[in-house]
């Protein structure tokens, strides 16, 4: 399984497709800055030309970890098997599990740093660019902590995504196939039992434990006033996020070992 890693390593970094990706979703985050910075400067009356504005939109949609979890995996995988690499791994006498948890690593490892990238480059222009009051707290620093504790706790389940695409691309080899599969899981079906749950007390119980349902029921972000808070904030939010990632990736890969077993590769 190490050589099978470093070969997939070898492939993600001597291609563009990651540096493309990562300069894109970066680009577009600096360019929301720059807009900012732009409307505070030469617009009048403008109040939204600071860093807590800035950091409202990934604080409020952490769903954006998992959608780039998802993409990652898509992209990267997406000449798999049109180039032969699955068909020589097996040929090759590779079991097909190492297989499939390699690619997890893998992906997983990669999708990470690239997080981290985009994080810190968005952190730095916003904080370059745009007003923070450092004599208030609240203002200029606890945003960052909202946001940088959202992205620690949202991690687990963001890894959960990589395994899940990646599972759900062993199963249907088909992009639009697995994109409908993701977005059922991750979306549909969390809407669909919090809907029940409106009716039904028990879906509701099971809805709160829904990532994508609790990070939009969980998070309060005002930009009027100072209130910022959300579940990973208190030990028992961050906690059910742990938990929650840690489900999804076993779950997850447990349907991914039984799919790369029944499916024919070719």
């Amino acid at each position: 399984m190490a050589n099978y890693m470093k070969s997939e390593f070898y492939r993600i970094l001597h291609g563009r497709t990651i540096y493309l990706l990562t300069l894109a979703l970066t680009s577009l985050l600096v360019l929301m800055n720059v807009v900012l910075f732009l409307f505070m400067t030469y617009a009048p009356g403008f109040y939204y030309g600071t860093v807590r504005f800035s950091f409202i939109w990934p604080i409020s949609d952490m769903q954006a970890f998992y959608i780039g979890g998802f993409l990652v995996v898509m992209l990267l995988s997406s000449d798999e098997y049109k180039n032969g690499v699955m068909k020589n791994a097996v040929a090759g006498g590779m079991n097909r599990i190492h297989i499939f948890i390699g690619k997890c690593i893998v992906y997983g490892i990669v999708a990470m740093i690239s997080a981290a990238v985009i994080l810190a480059v968005y952190i730095l222009t916003t904080y370059a660019l745009l007003e923070a009051d450092f004599s208030v707290p609240l203002e200029s620093t606890l945003p960052l902590k909202v946001l940088l504790t959202g992205a620690a706790a949202n991690l687990p389940f963001s890894l959960a995504s990589v395994v899940l695409t990646v599972a759900l691309n062993q199963i249907f080899q088909k992009e639009i196939q697995v994109s409908i599969g993701w977005a059922s899981v991750t979306y549909l079906i969390p809407l669909a039992v919090r809907l029940l749950g409106m009716q039904i007390q028990p879906c509701a119980r099971i809805a709160s434990w829904l990532p994508w349902n609790f990070l939009s029921t969980e998070v309060s972000v005002a930009f009027g006033s100072m209130q910022m808070d959300a579940l990973w904030m208190h030990p028992e939010g961050f906690l059910k996020e742990m938990i929650v990632g840690a489900v999804g990736i076993l779950l997850f890969g447990a349907v991914g070992i039984w799919g790369i077993h029944k499916k024919d590769i070719s």
